[in-house]
């Protein structure tokens, strides 16, 4: 009987634990998507390649995903057996809460063991062959580094700045290159056009100039210079250090096997603060999460037994974010030689398995305090209206129903339909929230530590961040809504009920597809209104604290460069912005072909009610006969048409746009005679994407009455995940082949709109109303 209590138990977990991995693994990958889609449509990238990339980042998500969703599967799992009674009538056969605890805890160890296996052998393998399949890929397409329109630090010293890249991918149009290998020299180089070539064998690549000029100055004194024409010029850029290059954005001692990692810790010593004992201790701490998290759930799934199951799911998802940020600020604390090493990277374990005994304690013994702790806990949740349901008055026994009768019961309908589905939209919500901040935070923490970023920081980053995201992955929420919102009236039979009394499907759907439709309104308003300001100081906020991004590394390390105009690039180092002062001012002038017009050096600027007072600094301009005029100066105030705020904004990304600033930035464009193939791909995207709520709304309903099963639910999920990942890698897909010019931009915009909807209403037309 024990064996089959055992069996009973873990299946009863397995369904959900196998759905939180793939939940919590697909919204940890979900914002991969389309660059990965990209890589492959836009760049060439092989596709084989592209899948390896995706298999080596898997390792690094499971050690936290794994954990995650056996505490989601515990609690839910003995929320179920305690509400349903059935924990109760073991007891009273004789079954202690103890003996009920042993399945699950060897579920525990076996998850121990394949995070230990995970965190002592894959994951230090894996973070080594994702930086040696980056420089493959690179080496096979090394133009799947260079992003137009953007200053690319790909290559370590040189900063290139691409206007165009070619639909076959192998003509570069408009260059600017500054190198910046030798830190007395300043060279930067401009070119119509160029190619970018790669040679596997030697490990090298090559950057063609075509038709252009190469400026030099010497740092210390601007008026020694030199102006070099070419119509060919080969500049070699080393895939190696690229390699390298991305390497630096991670921590080395994350790549150490576990016997390299402690001996290098070894030879540290104790004199300093080591990464090495962080990073060791780390691996060997993570492990022993799962069976933390598993004391905690098993004691709280059973004490809540009137607390509902989005209340179980919510305590389950606070707990693992309130581990996470512990673990992460003492991992922070430890790199910083606030705590030791040791201390730091266990006191989550022990804190949150200290009060998994103490609850373990209080279930198995019976001890009352706890238990009533946990209850006066519990009870500002649970639901006090009893049964869930709807209560149709039987009117065969009155008189017959009026129009206002029936008028009223159909508002009562209308309400409580529309009620629970803004229950399960808020927690949807809710619950994406969360997921966004421990993967935002899985992915950034180690680059908040390179660049000491404070919790302020931290907090200010997730702030801008969080609305962006949440309006991304809000089709997604409401998908998942309608799912669970179907799953729960065929559960409980309340659909039956609703079309016993004379509703049909369609009927029953209006109360939830008419806010869907105001929800695709909204963020028509929001995207329009508050989004891009968000997106906008998100990206400027990471840019000057925080630098997440890859590409600023060169940035960070030197100086920060920026096009202020079709025309003018500019190039600055420290900059004191309530002094109105910075230094080694840059500012590069080119024509449309990109033939360079003038140069401005100056070792200081600073900002005055006149213009620009600069000093020692130099002047050249460059005439169409290729002859230059030079102006030296100890100090000069110049009418520069760039202001003081001009220096620190950047271009904008077009997520930072509305779709009116972003339709005059084509139209500009397109005066100007530039390829904009790209944006204009992005410009219907805004108009397509909040369609999507209630596109996928509406094919949510038929899939969700498919199953009416007990196992209803988890099939539910299952089939929520496959619709969204289904219509996201359409949308990815459709819109890299439009920037490929594959397909026209407003079709790709709205290919996945127009599929899913056609898919939709003909389930939806087909299922018994």
């Amino acid at each position: 009987m024990l064996r089959i209590l055992d069996r009973y138990i873990l299946r009863e977990i397995s369904a959900p634990f196998a759905i939180g991995i793939v939940a919590f693994t697909f919204f940890a990958l979900i914002d991969r998507a389309y660059q990965l889609t990209d890589l492959i449509i836009t760049k060439g990238v092989p596709l084989r390649m592209v899948l390896g990339l995706l298999a080596l980042m898997l390792p690094s998500f499971l050690t936290l995903t794994l954990p995650m969703a056996l505490l989601v599967a515990t609690l839910l799992a003995c929320h179920r057996l305690s509400n349903d009674q059935e924990i109760t009538g073991l007891k009273a056969s004789g079954v202690s809460p103890w003996r009920l605890f042993r399945p699950l805890l060897a579920a525990a160890l076996l998850v121990t063991a394949v995070v230990a296996w995970i965190t002592l052998v894959v994951n230090p393998w894996s973070y080594g062959a994702i930086q040696q399949q980056l420089a493959r890929i690179l080496q096979a397409r090394a133009v799947s580094g260079i992003k137009e329109r953007v200053f690319n630090a790909t290559f370590p010293k040189f900063l290139i700045y691409v206007e165009e890249v070619s639909v076959s991918q192998v003509e570069l149009r408009g260059l600017l290159v500054a190198d910046e290998r030798d830190p007395a020299l300043t060279k930067i180089f401009v070119a119509r056009g160029g190619r970018l070539l790669t040679d596997q064998g030697s490990g090298r690549a090559t950057l063609r100039l075509i038709d252009g000029a190469v400026s030099e100055t010497h740092v210390p004194s601007p008026s020694r210079f030199r102006l070099t024409t070419f119509g060919l010029y080969d500049m070699a850029l080393p895939i190696e250090s690229a390699r390298a290059a991305l390497s630096r954005l991670e921590r080395r001692e994350r790549d150490l096997p576990l016997l390299a990692l402690f001996r290098k810790a070894r030879q540290q010593g104790k004199q300093r603060v080591a990464p090495e004992y962080v990073e060791l201790h780390k691996r060997f701490a993570l492990p022993f999460v799962a069976l933390v998290f598993v004391m905690v759930g098993y004691p709280l799934g059973i004490l809540s037994q009137r607390t509902s199951r989005g209340t179980a799911l919510a305590v389950s998802l606070g707990i693992a974010v309130s581990y996470c940020v512990m673990f992460s600020a003492l991992e922070g604390m430890a790199l910083h030689g606030l705590v030791p090493a040791g201390v730091g990277m266990w006191i989550p374990n022990l804190l949150f398995g200290s009060l998994g005994a103490s609850l373990l304690v209080a279930t198995i013994g019976r001890y009352a305090g706890p238990c009533r702790f946990v209850g006066r806990f519990a009870e500002p949740f649970s639901r006090r209206t009893g049964r869930r349901g709807v209560k149709l008055e039987d009117q065969s026994s009155r008189h017959p129903a009026t129009s206002s009768a029936r008028t009223a019961a159909l508002l009562i309908i209308d309400r409580y339909v529309l009620s629970e589905y803004l229950k399960y939209l808020g927690a949807g919500v809710a619950v994406g929230a969360v997921l966004f901040f421990v993967v935002d935070l899985m992915h950034t923490f180690d680059r908040f530590l390179l660049v000491g970023a404070s919790f302020r920081d931290m907090f200010l980053h997730f702030a801008y961040r969080l609305p962006g995201m949440l309006y991304q992955g809000l089709p997604m929420i409401v998908l998942i809504a309608v799912v669970f919102l179907f799953l729960s009236l065929t559960r409980n039979r309340e659909l039956e009920a609703f079309q016993a009394a004379g509703l049909s499907l369609y009927r029953v759907s209006l109360p939830l597809l008419v806010p869907t439709l105001i929800i695709s309104l909204a963020a028509v308003t929001f995207q329009e209104t508050c989004l891009p300001g968000l997106n906008a100081r998100a990206e400027e906020f990471d840019r000057a604290k925080i630098q997440v991004a890859p590409a600023n590394e060169l940035q960070r390390q030197g100086p920060r460069w920026h096009r202020v105009s079709e025309t003018r690039f500019l190039r600055m180092g420290e900059f004191d912005p309530s002094e109105r002062f910075l230094n080694d001012l840059l500012i590069v002038e080119v024509d449309r072909s990109f033939r360079m017009l003038s140069r401005l050096d100056a070792r200081n600027a600073q900002w005055t009610p006149e213009g620009w007072e600069l000093s020692a600094g130099a002047f050249q301009a460059f005439e169409p006969t290729r002859t230059m005029r030079l102006r030296s100066f100890d100090s000069a105030v110049f009418q520069i048409p760039e202001r003081i705020d001009d220096f620190v904004k950047s271009r904008k990304s077009p997520s930072a746009m509305s779709f009116r600033e972003l339709r005059a930035f084509v139209m500009k464009l397109q005066e100007n005679g530039y390829q904009v193939a790209q944006y204009i791909v992005e410009l219907y995207s805004k108009l397509s994407f909040p369609v999507a709520h209630f596109v996928l709304a509406l094919v949510a309903i038929p899939f969700a009455l498919l199953s009416q099963r007990n196992d209803g639910r988890a099939i539910g999920i299952g089939v929520a995940i496959v619709v969204s990942l289904g219509y996201w890698v359409v949308h990815s897909l459709a819109l890299s082949f439009a920037k490929a010019e594959l397909l026209p931009p407003m079709l790709a915009a709205w290919t996945a709109n127009i599929a899913f909807a056609g898919l939709g209403a003909a389930l939806f037309l087909r299922v018994r109303t």
